[in-house]
């Protein structure tokens, strides 16, 4: 019997070691690949990697090796497929900076509307140079109308849909009514500020935007770039009774409008 004790220890010590090498290997010194290639990537990596294909191309004019490069990654080297992955950029945290590039490859490989009608390149058309014996005509330098007007029009609490967090649901419109696309909105609370476009869900609309509330934050929102109205006291939480049981929060609809 003393050597099936021994046996009994010898297995329990193996197993042991064999948990405690595991540990090891997977939590405190976990395998570190270098060199993968870029389709391998986590979606996050994948991201930052589609940037910087867009920075390379704005840097060096090559749609070959922009194609080449995107191919590389996963994304299918066509303007409607980069132009969705630019949507996917921004709601993964993408910088706004970062954006003109993207949508200037998206546009060289036949992309157009959609997101690029924010951020989007205007082609730039060339012009006969006059001949030197015709005098150019001088004209005062064009300066830009600077100040728009926008005005708060509605501002409505809705209860958010059963089970979601609130939103705010933005619509920003011209004189005439007109959505607006590329609108820059600004939004700040307590703790923080940060900005958010319109057109970036043409689906829903050329002057359409949303912005996520966290729960016991209150937010103020006016249009950015502008004299405009603040829409104040934006908050999720709910009083008691207003709403169904099921709606955890508010929806928040605000909508501007410029003014004529």
């Amino acid at each position: 019997m003393k050597w099936q004790m021994w046996a009994v220890v010898l297995v329990l010590a193996l197993a042991t070691g064999l948990a405690a090498g595991l540990a090891f290997v997977w939590g405190l010194a976990p395998v570190d690949y270098r060199n993968a290639a870029p389709d391998s990537l986590e979606p996050q990596h994948k991201l930052v990697y589609l940037a910087l294909v867009g920075d390379l191309y704005a840097a060096e004019g090559d749609l070959e090796r922009a194609r080449a490069r995107l191919s590389d990654l996963g994304v299918a080297p066509d303007g409607s497929t980069l132009a969705g992955s630019i949507e996917q950029y921004l709601d993964g945290g993408g910088r706004i900076e970062e954006i003109g590039s993207l949508a200037r490859l998206a546009q060289d490989l036949g992309a157009s509307g959609g997101v690029l009608l924010v951020f989007g390149t205007t082609p730039k058309v060339s012009t006969p140079v006059p001949p030197e014996t015709t005098p150019l005509p001088t004209t005062p330098p064009v300066t830009p109308t600077l100040g728009l007007t926008f005005r708060l029009v509605e501002k409505t609490a809705t209860c958010a849909p059963a089970g979601q967090n609130g939103k705010i649901v933005v619509r920003v419109r011209d004189a005439a009514g007109q959505g607006m696309p590329g609108v820059r909105l600004a939004v700040s609370w307590a703790a923080g500020q940060d900005r958010f476009y319109t057109g970036l869900r043409p689906e829903l609309g050329p002057g359409y935007a949303d912005l996520q509330m966290a729960r016991g934050t209150e937010y103020e929102l006016s249009v950015a770039d502008a004299r405009s109205d603040v829409a104040l006291g934006l908050t999720a939480e709910l009083a008691a009774g207003v709403c169904p049981s099921t709606s955890l929060s508010l929806d928040w609809q605000v909508v501007f409008q410029q003014a004529p």
